[in-house]
């Protein structure tokens, strides 16, 4: 028996003293629980008991007597642990939070096995679409519009998806074999590849190409402060978070920047690094303000 469930035992109520020698004694429980992520260790303790059973509050149960259980959701459950014994049953009840952190938010947490998976937001959500300058403050010059690739004749790359896991692993499905991709970058290192090109090409720089994305990629987040390399010169961004991607969200530019603004259960939105001067095509001179919404 565990040390932790011999120190456990003597918690519990003290029925037991007034039980007649010839009397089944009254079965007891409790239990104890660590939170990590979406993941959840219990540790129960039992007391003249046969069976045991958990009530994990979402419709889920088990039989063991420690469980180790992963919610599908973030909130708070009523976790309910049940003994019965030849005198009765008895029942504890304790909550059990589940916060919505960033790495939960992204992936699902780890009872999403198949991963969370993300696409680019058809509908204008008012200040958070659209380009703006490389800099702290992140504001829009340029605010975007409802469908804005279906406006330039790129409007495939809605059905694109991104894959999260909670294990660090990121897949990109680019569903028609094309990417989206910045237009400067594209016609370097993927000019024989472009299929079409933005009819905006001054204030929607992006082209559609022929890519397959790598399928070996993997995802970080990093928060506080860092500096970009701006094509205007090196610009110090405080207080941020960024996701650190081994390939492209959104569109595929010379390099991955994306610093995420804000995220909930169903929608994210970024500012991706978009670089549009040849002479200098390695570093981002807009950042494309995007939304996207989970699968």
């Amino acid at each position: 028996m565990k040390i932790t469930k011999i120190i456990s035992l003597f918690l519990l109520p003290l029925l037991l003293v007034n039980c007649s020698d010839d009397a089944p004694a009254t079965p007891l429980a409790d239990f104890q629980f660590l939170v990590e992520g979406t993941q959840v260790t219990f540790n129960g303790t039992i007391a003249n008991a046969n069976t045991i059973s958990w009530d994990f509050g979402d419709g889920a149960s088990s039989t063991e007597e420690d469980p180790i259980y992963a919610y599908s959701n973030i909130g708070t459950f009523n976790v309910t642990m049940t003994v019965t014994g030849e005198n009765g049953s008895f029942s504890e009840t304790k909550k059990v939070t589940i916060l919505p952190s960033t790495e939960i938010l992204l992936t699902g947490g780890q009872a999403r096995t198949e991963g969370k998976s993300w696409r680019l937001k058809k509908a204008y959500t008012s200040g958070k679409e659209g380009a703006g300058m490389v800099e702290n403050e992140m504001g829009l010059l340029l605010p975007s519009q409802k469908n804005l690739l279906e406006l330039v004749g790129l409007g495939a790359s809605y059905e694109d998806t991104f894959t999260f896991f909670h294990d660090g692993k990121y897949v990109v499905n680019n569903m028609d074999g094309q990417s989206l991709m910045g237009l400067v970058y594209a016609s370097i290192f993927h000019g024989a590849e472009i299929t079409a090109v933005s009819y905006d090409v001054n204030n929607v720089p992006l082209a559609h190409v022929l890519y397959t994305p790598a399928t070996d990629t993997t995802w970080e987040i990093m928060k506080g402060d860092f500096i970009v390399d701006g094509a205007a010169g090196p610009v110090n961004f405080t207080n941020k978070t960024q996701l650190i991607l081994g390939e492209y969200l959104g569109f595929k530019d010379s390099k991955v920047l994306v610093i995420l603004k804000e995220i909930t259960e169903t929608t994210m939105n970024v500012a991706l690094g978009i670089h549009t001067e040849p002479t200098v095509y390695d570093k981002p001179t807009l950042l494309f303000h995007l939304s996207f919404e989970s699968l």
